[in-house]
């Protein structure tokens, strides 16, 4: 079969090239990333035609050993998408028809690229997802690990950037746990509605064929087929963008913990340093010791927002139904899941490896920290609140303030609360729990439609 031949959509009318070349533009790039997952896409629907008897037990078998061997390669990097062939399902077909003879000619009956390429999306965000949950969890350990060791070092908290109230490490870090946490809740929120099966939807309106959609998802390890046609299609972008908005709110969570460390580790604070191997210097400058890891780690995860802009933009705008435009919805998702893992690995080594300068934060603990604690022990002595306030104000004023409220508040809270320490460790567990039958469901589902392969 030629490659001009193998287009799916091809009547044999003349083609203008140049307009070719832009309807294709970069697919053949980012489809690449979507090969094994259109293979799996592809064996469920071989067997469920040959359920419904529209291929032989030869047929499938061939067809099988032949998407096998296509995975294999891409795995290799030796399965190319030429641009001709426009985009990945394309290319299998055409490698399948070579192959297979007719049996590659029968596999797209009952499907469109359409209900393909949402079935490959799915996948391909559901993989992610799960291995997105796998990195977040790494980065709660890493942070609870310190509040287990440093999380009873007194610390300035601050407002405004101003010293407001006396905080602990402990504190600091418990905030981004807690954050990591609510991602982890969102990535199985995003593994729920991602658990539908688009495949036998067509090109929106159903397929004329006595196809068994609830086998195919089983197949695939959907727990549910998408019932509505229609949606398939409307759900492009809709999801993409549910994933994207996941990643984006974790890289913000990065992207603050970045923002406190550059603060923090610099020379006017000095709370926290960052080891030397995790530092750059400078090519002008020899004593400089660059925090280029956290500027990058707020500069990148600033960036993935462009891409969720990046989909709202293109696909706001739409109708119902397929259109083109959601062609270019791959791109910023596909990014977004290559670029994230990153992000999270790379925060995990950094909330490990900080260090701490316990003296300049004992230091930084000055008197006016604790005048809300002063007021506050006022009230409990009866004073109404607003009066304590006031009392507590003009002795700062005058220079009487009374720093006793120190000592009080140190031998109040001398460690990290261990209770909440087991609180922390209770959720990330149960969020693994979670995610268990969808880590099931899915290796099941690869091990059976491509044996051998993983």
């Amino acid at each position: 079969m030629s490659a001009q031949s193998g287009r799916l959509w091809e009547t044999g009318a003349a083609l203008d090239e140049l307009v070719h070349r832009f309807t294709v533009g970069d697919d053949p790039t980012w489809d690449g990333h979507l090969v094994h997952w259109d293979c799996l896409g592809s064996a469920a629907h071989a067997r469920t035609l040959a359920r419904a008897e529209l291929l032989s037990q030869a047929e499938l078998d061939a067809l099988l050993a032949g998407l096998a061997d296509i995975d294999r390669r891409a795995r290799a990097g030796d399965f190319a998408i030429p641009e001709a062939l426009e985009d990945c399902h394309t290319a299998i077909e055409a490698a399948l028809t070579k192959r297979c003879g007719q049996a590659g000619a029968k596999i797209h009956a009952g499907r469109s690229r359409n209900d393909q390429v949402a079935t490959a999306m799915r996948l391909f965000m559901r993989h992610h997802a799960l291995r997105w949950l796998d990195l977040l969890d790494a980065f709660v350990a890493a942070v609870t690990g310190r509040i287990r060791c440093d999380g009873h070092i007194a610390m300035p908290g601050y407002t405004h950037l101003r010293p407001a109230m006396p905080s602990r490490v402990g504190q600091w870090l418990h905030a981004i746990a807690e954050a990591g946490l609510e991602q982890m809740r969102a990535a199985c929120d995003l593994l729920e509605r991602l658990d539908a099966c688009p495949l036998g939807t067509g090109a929106g309106f159903g397929v004329p064929l006595p196809l068994d959609r609830a086998h195919s998802a089983e197949l695939l390890g959907f727990s549910r087929v998408q019932r509505s046609a229609l949606d398939v299609q409307n759900s492009r972008g809709r999801l993409e963008k549910y994933f994207v908005r996941a990643a984006v709110d974790v890289a913000a969570v990065l992207e603050k913990m970045s923002c406190d460390l550059i603060l923090f580790t610099a020379a006017e604070f000095g709370f926290f340093g960052l080891p030397e191997a995790m530092t750059t210097g400078s090519s002008i400058m020899p004593q400089k010791k660059n925090p280029d890891v956290l500027e990058l780690l707020r500069g990148r995860s600033a960036r993935l927002r462009a891409r969720l802009f990046e989909l709202e933009w293109v696909t706001g705008k739409l109708p119902s139904s397929y259109h083109r435009d959601l062609q270019l919805t791959k791109e910023p998702t596909i990014r977004i899941a290559l670029e994230l893992p990153e992000l999270l690995e790379v925060a995990t080594r950094v909330a490990a490896g900080f260090t701490i300068n316990a003296e300049r934060l004992a230091a930084a603990m000055g008197p006016e920290l604790y005048a809300t604690h002063a007021a506050l022990e006022l009230v409990q002595r009866g004073v109404p609140f607003r009066e304590a306030y006031r009392r507590v104000a003009e002795e700062i004023k005058a220079g009487r303030f009374d720093d006793g409220a120190a000592e009080r508040w140190r031998r109040s809270t001398e460690r990290f609360d261990p209770a909440i320490l087991a609180a922390l460790e209770d959720e990330r567990a149960a969020w693994r729990r979670e995610t268990k039958r969808y880590r099931v469901r899915t290796a099941a589902a690869e091990a059976e439609l491509l044996p051998g392969n993983h």
